[in-house]
């Protein structure tokens, strides 16, 4: 069982929305969410994209969203609110810092909106805007009007009740009767995921979201197996935890075993992958031979390349080796980072 269903938090939340007779928690209340959702949905008559149902299920829950793009603009809509006697914003500036995402606040004043939620989308925060207006509206979901009069969404998130409202914004981001008829009109023939049909997916159905977050979308609803590794240089896990007990021995002459290396920094992979052992460790250490070192070493951003290889080329740094598949690999540099789609072989 997750360890989020023994959260006090969670079973607070779960008891406070009438779900108290379910065993599992978290679910619980993901599926009553998604079910809001759908009420509020069936008023609204055709709505086929899933900014505009961001729009409509916000609007209905009496949400506005402000966005800050630069410093002017906290200064802007801090005097905006406290003109209307709003006086909690006051110290927006201090409240939304480096660590924010968001802060929402209960307005007081207002006829209309009932929360402002400000967004941060300063400098690489601004990818995740889309994303971060479903989180807070995940908050609302999951809250009584009588408790909620402010809140700061932190970048980290790592409290019990951050988690599942992160897990319920990636359920209605990316919500599932809006985008999987897309994903599988896309994918009929090929069965996999390209970097091209995550355009198509954008383009169409969520402009919005941000090309990481509509691939994690993806590939957690796709029918068919599909495995994303996100390649950058960095250590190995045990390497990472005895740095933490012994810093500044990083890179120090003669310690060869803490020299950064390419290797799989995060991994994606779902359920149809795993059931037939399509997966990789996450930072193992990317095979001399793949790809992946290619386009991380010469490429230029946004290029694609293209190449078949076998995951038994992964190996383990204490030997043994992973199953023998043959893979599709398709690989694109964004930033300093590669990201690539690994299939199996027709």
């Amino acid at each position: 069982m997750d360890k989020l269903n023994n959260s006090k938090i969670i079973q607070k939340i779960a008891s406070e929305l009438g779900l108290k007779r379910y065993r599992d928690g978290q679910n619980a209340i993901r599926e009553f969410c998604i079910q809001e959702v759908e009420n509020i949905k069936t008023q609204f008559g055709l709505i086929d994209n899933l900014s505009k149902l961001l729009e409509v299920v916000s609007s209905f829950l009496r949400i506005r969203f402000e966005e800050v793009n630069d410093d002017n603009d906290i200064e802007a809509i801090s005097k905006k609110y406290l003109a209307q006697g709003e006086l909690k914003f006051a110290d927006l500036s201090r409240e939304l810092d480096a660590s924010t995402d968001a802060v929402m606040i209960c307005l007081m004043k207002d006829k209309v909106w009932r929360y402002s939620a400000v967004i941060d989308c300063r400098g690489y925060k601004k990818f995740r805007a889309y994303f971060t207006k479903w989180h807070e509206v995940a908050h609302i979901l999951t809250r009584s009007p009588q408790t909620f009069l402010f809140h700061r969404t932190p970048y980290f998130k790592r409290d019990p009740e951050e988690i599942l409202v992160d897990r319920i914004a990636g359920d209605l981001a990316f919500y599932t009767p809006l985008f999987l008829p897309e994903l599988l009109a896309r994918t009929k023939t090929t069965k996999r995921l390209t970097f091209d049909i995550i355009e198509e997916i954008r383009e169409i159905v969520c402009q919005g979201a941000s090309r990481e977050a509509t691939i994690r979308g993806a590939i957690s609803r796709a029918p068919f197996p599909q495995l994303m590794v996100i390649a950058d240089y960095g250590l190995k896990k045990s390497e990472e935890k005895e740095l933490s007990s012994n810093q500044g021995l990083l890179f120090t002459e003669g310690n060869g075993q803490f020299l950064p290396k390419l290797r799989a920094v995060d991994v994606i992979v779902n359920k149809p992958a795993l059931n037939i052992g399509l997966w990789i460790h996450k930072n193992m250490e990317v095979p001399q031979e793949s790809i992946i070192r290619k386009a991380y070493e010469e490429s230029s951003p946004n290029e694609i390349y293209h190449n078949r290889e076998n995951l038994s080329w992964w190996k383990h740094s204490r030997g043994g080796q992973l199953n023998n598949i043959c893979v599709d690999v398709e690989v694109t540099k964004i930033g300093r980072r590669v990201y690539a789609f690994i299939s199996i072989c027709p």
